[in-house]
């Protein structure tokens, strides 16, 4: 997800979600033709790291422009995982991107080529596919009180809930068959211009449809759920929940999306050959940004709002497995499936997908949550699907890529420390020298192509340009964790006597009840498990807390919460393809509105999280939050400690790497951690100061939220 802007030459705007492109759909003459990827030919992944990523604007422009193939292949070169749109469904005429991604693919068969593709939402006139009226995600609709004649322009509706409609809202009208159901075979789409009581004015015939007649009460008019990306990129939302409507072939959105992509990788496809899809916003949650009222999304389509959430789980999120099961079957294991993972409401589909990208990392630049960003991203390479293909992709500007270096100097540190974190799992890492929260004057260009394009010394050793220099791991990453002697904040983490200290609140609605149970333990004698009852209308993390008083907290220091914890979630016993879809649960400290999550399953898994303190307390509490899913949670061995632990250290053949995540500096002793090395700091052009090239020997400090890579001398 987002908006990637950029200034040209001249001053002309470019934004791959802020424009929409009317551009020609014609093949490359100089392009090989794609062919598809034989059984077994996934591209190996390379030995050495780190791994660079091509990510989408840079490419994508130059194939807008309609460059020479050989312009975009030679970008591409270096890199061993490409990334762009190739497809309309976000932008008009993006396919045109299509026949570049093939040429890549053909060109270098070894490296990975995937379409970056928008499954939360289309354009409503996309075709890559047509998406069927039934299968748009609509708000709680009302009926139509007076008849409606086709008359094309501008007409106005008598509707019966003058609360479900607003201005601006696009809707869908559709006849009611003799069942009350919605016959998709008499539908119209329209742009609400004013509403006044049970009056609405709209223009007709919108978005391809055409001027309907439809009689009173026989008629259901809903508003879409959709988003608006960079504030004129209009896109409606897909309805992925189980139970949404099918259409004239049986299908739901599940069948229908995936059958047309599996259809695009096939010979003669527009991505034939390519390596697979990566999956921009998915998610686990039905989207809507109108929570509470008549607003509520209507996932079932039975006039009921149901928020996504059907039987007491997320009928949207369980669908979203469903598609990835039903893509996979088609696809088989020749292709790679890449989930999103980016925030609380990441995607759950670890037994079909094979890795995540992880946006803005961590979670769209919320350097606060680094640590439930982290652990999201281990636990995917850990437990997605194989091959484990993941990358992080960092979105800011900084200061050695950016116009504005007054306003950013001092902020290499956000690569440095994105791909330090990547370096720790195995992953892949993109960086796009972009700040969606900035001024787009800011953001920069390579002036000799004219693209959003930069590239790190990191990435391939300085000006030198050596791909893979690290070599290969020769360690997992380790963690430098807080010393065992620290003391804990928490009068009872282990609960093998009681749970004192511990209490339960509720809230709109939700059930629960807390226990102690002595047959499961990750340690000593006891656990302390929450059965989760009933759920919300609106299913909200923050509906069951678990509490743990009191802490005293002092505003601005550091503290990390410890814990082992494990869940039942049960979505397998609702379906055998859900067996594999773990829990959320989230934690706050003290008053802070911060939260982090951690994913759940049924394997005792210890954790780590690290907080800042936002006010002093002198009675503050530790918050367990679990109130948006059903079953049951265990926690055990809880400690709460003053510092930071979020530091880290991986050997590689031909180097280290030194991750601080924490808020304050850290001290590393390479005679320790890497013993026998020689080491020196890389040399580089782009922030001198850091990369010097000079030995590194002894105790090395690394910043807080900054990391440092050594290379072998």
């Amino acid at each position: 997800m987002g908006i990637v802007v950029v200034a040209l030459g001249g001053g002309v705007l470019w934004a791959t979600r802020t424009s929409a492109l009317s551009i020609e759909r014609t093949a490359i003459a100089t392009q090989p033709s794609g062919t598809a990827t034989p059984a077994g030919a996934i591209a190996a992944e390379p030995v050495g790291f780190p791994r660079p990523v091509l990510f989408r604007a840079g490419l994508e422009q130059l194939a807008i422009r309609g460059v020479p193939v050989e312009q975009v292949i030679a970008l591409a070169t270096p890199y061993d995982l490409v990334l762009a749109k190739g497809l309309d469904e976000e932008i008009e005429g993006w396919q045109k991107v299509a026949p570049y991604l093939r040429a890549i693919k053909a060109r270098f068969p070894r490296k990975l080529v995937l379409d970056h593709y928008d499954i939360l939402s289309h354009r409503p006139e996309g075709t890559s596919p047509t998406i069927f009226p039934g299968h748009w995600l609509m708000l709680t609709g009302t009926t139509l009180s007076s008849a409606l004649s086709a008359t094309p322009g501008e007409s106005t509706l008598t509707i019966a809930d003058a609360g479900a409609i607003r201005v601006n809202d696009d809707v869908q009208v559709v006849a009611l068959g003799a069942d009350g159901r919605p016959d998709y075979a008499q539908v119209e789409q329209m742009r609400v211009t004013a509403v006044s009581g049970t009056r609405v004015t709209v223009q007709r015939g919108m978005y391809g449809s055409t001027s309907r007649t439809f009689e009173a009460g026989k008629a259901k008019v809903a508003a879409h759920a959709r988003v608006l990306w960079g504030g004129t990129i209009l896109n409606w939302h897909l309805n992925f929940c189980r139970e949404a409507p099918r259409d004239p072939q049986g299908r739901r959105t599940i069948e229908a999306l995936a059958q047309a992509l599996a259809g695009y990788l096939q010979p003669g496809g527009l991505l034939a050959g390519l390596d697979g899809y990566q999956f921009d916003v998915e998610r686990f949650e039905a989207p809507t940004s109108e929570n509470g009222g008549p607003r509520r999304v209507d996932c079932n389509n039975d006039g009921v709002a149901d928020s996504g959430y059907l039987g007491g789980v997320s009928s949207y999120g369980l669908g979203m497995v469903e598609f990835q099961q039903a893509l996979r079957t088609l696809v088989g294991d020749q292709r790679l499936l890449i989930s999103e993972a980016t925030g609380s409401q990441y995607s759950r589909d670890f037994a079909f997908a094979n890795g995540i990208e992880n946006e803005s990392f961590p979670d769209f630049h919320h350097w606060e949550q680094f640590s439930s960003a982290y652990q999201r991203y281990q636990y995917w390479i850990a437990e997605g699907r194989a091959p484990h293909v993941s990358y992080l992709q960092l979105k800011e500007t900084t200061q050695a890529f950016t116009r504005c270096v007054a306003q950013d100097t001092g902020t290499n540190w956000k690569y440095r420390l994105a791909l330090g974190v990547a370096l720790l799992g195995d992953g892949h890492f993109a960086y796009l020298s972009t700040n969606e929260a900035g001024s787009p004057q800011c953001n920069y260009i390579d002036r000799e192509r004219n693209i959003p394009f930069a590239e790190l010394d990191e990435l391939f050793a300085g000006p030198n340009r050596s791909p893979h220099y690290l070599g290969a791991p020769t360690a997992p990453a380790q963690r430098l964790d807080l010393a065992s002697t620290t003391p804990n904040l928490l009068s009872n983490g282990t609960f093998d006597a009681d749970l004192a200290g511990a209490t339960l609140a509720t809230a709109h609605g939700a059930t629960a009840t807390l226990s102690r149970d002595t047959m499961q333990a990750a340690a000593g004698g006891g656990s302390l498990r929450v059965t989760l009852g009933g759920l919300a209308a609106d299913p909200d993390d923050a509906d069951i807390e678990v509490r743990f008083a009191p802490v005293r907290l002092v505003r601005g220091r550091e503290y990390t919460l410890q814990f082992q914890v494990r869940a039942e979630p049960a979505y397998g016993a609702i379906d055998a393809r859900y067996s594999q879809v773990p829990s959320r649960v989230s934690f706050r400290l003290g008053k802070d509105a911060v939260m982090q999550d951690v994913i759940v399953d049924g394997k005792w898994r210890p954790y780590s999280l690290a907080f800042v303190a936002g006010a002093d307390d002198v009675q503050a509490s530790v918050a367990m939050l679990v109130g948006s899913e059903s079953g049951s949670v265990w926690l055990d061995s809880a400690r709460l400690v003053e510092g930071g632990a979020d530091r880290f250290v991986r050997r590689f053949e031909r180097g280290v790497v030194l991750v601080n995540g924490s808020t304050t500096s850290a001290s590393f002793d390479l005679d320790q951690l890497a013993p026998g090395m020689t080491l020196r700091r890389l040399q580089g052009t782009q922030d001198p100061d850091v990369n010097t090239g000079a030995p590194a020997r002894g105790v090395v400090t690394v910043a807080g939220r900054d990391a440092l890579i050594l290379v072998a001398q």
